[in-house]
């Protein structure tokens, strides 16, 4: 099969380099320069061979894999949005049409009625947080936002700043936390934790709701 496959490949790639050589001698008809056209022919085709032989990545499910896979796109440079350190603190929620773009290049295949967040902030600590229906007690992400945006207050009190007071409520999540490097940002060494408490607030870009195992007022 894996044979089959690479000889499909050199055979597109034989057929595009013929038409690309086709458009490139009537290019060099026209503009008398024939050397340059065939150096960008070969150029041209040894781009798409490249493109063409990369594996697409396996679709991940689980929150682990989805978090692994989240990691993968921020530390090993498969996706551009999660690089480097923000400016402001970076928020994209799985719902949202940077999410929904985030998941199809990393092959994100996100579980009825889950929700995925990455949160980057600007020393470059970065936190992935999957929430799961299941471990809800049923309630989907779609119904936990209708029972926020109904009575917020029910999640989430403004101003108050200590260990959890400014939420009334928390859900059940899994994190994953890494240091700018993509290492554990705590002294165990873990960067996975599942079943950890999940604070509903508002989101600190002011882009929306978050949640996060960090109490929605200490978000920086």
């Amino acid at each position: 099969m894996g044979k089959q496959k690479g000889q499909g490949i050199v055979e597109y790639a034989l057929i595009l380099a013929f038409v690309v050589s086709v458009g490139g001698l009537l290019f060099a008809n026209v503009n008398g320069s024939l050397a340059d056209s065939i150096r960008s022919v070969f150029s041209n085709v040894g781009t798409l061979l490249e493109e063409a032989s990369k594996q697409p990545l396996t679709p991940v499910t689980t929150a682990k894999d989805i978090i692994e896979r989240l990691r993968q796109g921020r530390y090993e440079d498969l996706a551009d949005v999660l690089q480097g350190k923000p400016d402001k603190t970076l928020v994209i929620s799985s719902d949202s049409a940077e999410g929904q773009n985030l998941a199809r290049k990393l092959n994100i295949q996100t579980k009825e009625g889950d929700a995925w967040f990455a949160r980057v902030q600007t020393d470059g600590i970065t936190v992935f947080s999957y929430y799961s229906a299941e471990a809800n007690n049923g309630m989907t992400y779609k119904q936990l936002v209708a029972d926020y945006n109904k009575d917020s207050s029910k999640y989430y009190l403004p101003g108050i700043k200590d260990a959890a007071g400014n939420n009334n409520k928390f859900v059940i999540i899994d994190e994953g936390l890494f240091n700018n490097n993509g290492k554990s940002a705590v002294d165990s060494g873990q960067t996975y934790f599942s079943n950890v408490r999940g604070y509903v607030g508002p989101s600190p870009g002011g882009t929306g709701l978050i949640i996060d195992p960090t109490p929605t007022n200490n978000l920086k």
